[in-house]
C-alpha cells in the first residue's frame, strides 16, 4: 500500500511539472511566435533481455513484456526528458494471455542532439531511473538504475530511444566494461507532440 501511495505521489509530480511548463509557455503569448521547444508524447515498447539475432527468439522476448507510459522533451539541442512508464508481463495460463503489472519506470534523461538531417535527428542520453515494484519482489519494493543509449526522431513525430540500463547497486565500471545485459536493453518507439 505505501509503494502505491508513493508511485501517485510521483506519477502527480511529473504531472503539474508537465502542466507547470505548459502554462509556462502558453503565458509567453505576447512576444512574437517562436516554436516551443517542449514536446509531449506516449512511448511503448519492450525490454530485450538477451542478445539474439534469432527471429523466433526475439518474438518471444517481445511477447514477454511490454511497457506503456508518457514523455515530456523540454529543449532543443540539449534536452531534459522526463517519463513514467509502466512496466507489464504477459503470462500465459493455458493459452490465455493476460497483462500482469510490474512495476512503474520513472526516468529522467538529459539528451544531447548530435546530428540534424531536418528529417532525422539522432541523439544520446542517460539519467537515473527509478523503478516502484506494484508487486514486489521478497527483497525490494524499488531500485535506482543509470539508463544509457541513443535514438532517432523522424519528422519530429516518430522517436526510437534504445537504452541500457546499469544498476547503482553493481559495481557500475565493470558491468560497463563487460556489457553485462543484465538489465536488458530497453527498446521504445514513441509519438510526440508540442
Amino acid at each position: 500500500m505505501k509503494n502505491f501511495i508513493k508511485i501517485q505521489a510521483l506519477t502527480v509530480l511529473l504531472v503539474s511539472v508537465f502542466f507547470v511548463a505548459t502554462a509556462q509557455q502558453s503565458t509567453q503569448g505576447n512576444q512574437p511566435k517562436e516554436k516551443r521547444n517542449i514536446w509531449f508524447g506516449l512511448r511503448a515498447g519492450t525490454d530485450l533481455l538477451s542478445p539474439t539475432t534469432d527471429f523466433e527468439e526475439i518474438k518471444t522476448q517481445l511477447n514477454s513484456n511490454m511497457q506503456f507510459g508518457a514523455f515530456a522533451k523540454i529543449g532543443k539541442k540539449l534536452f531534459i526528458q522526463p517519463e513514467v512508464y509502466g512496466n507489464f508481463l504477459v503470462e500465459d495460463n493455458l493459452n490465455t494471455k493476460k497483462l500482469v503489472a510490474n512495476s512503474v519506470r520513472v526516468p529522467v534523461l538529459l539528451g544531447f542532439e548530435f546530428l540534424n538531417l531536418r528529417v532525422a535527428r539522432a541523439h544520446l542520453m542517460a539519467g537515473p531511473m527509478a523503478t516502484f515494484y506494484v508487486n514486489p519482489y521478497p527483497d525490494k519494493n524499488y531500485d535506482y538504475k543509470l539508463q544509457l543509449g541513443g535514438g532517432i526522431d523522424l519528422l519530429r513525430f516518430l522517436s526510437l530511444d534504445v537504452r541500457y540500463a546499469v544498476n547503482l547497486t553493481d559495481n557500475i565500471k565493470n558491468e560497463l566494461k563487460q556489457l553485462a545485459w543484465k538489465g536488458g536493453v530497453n527498446v521504445t518507439l514513441g509519438i510526440q507532440f508540442r
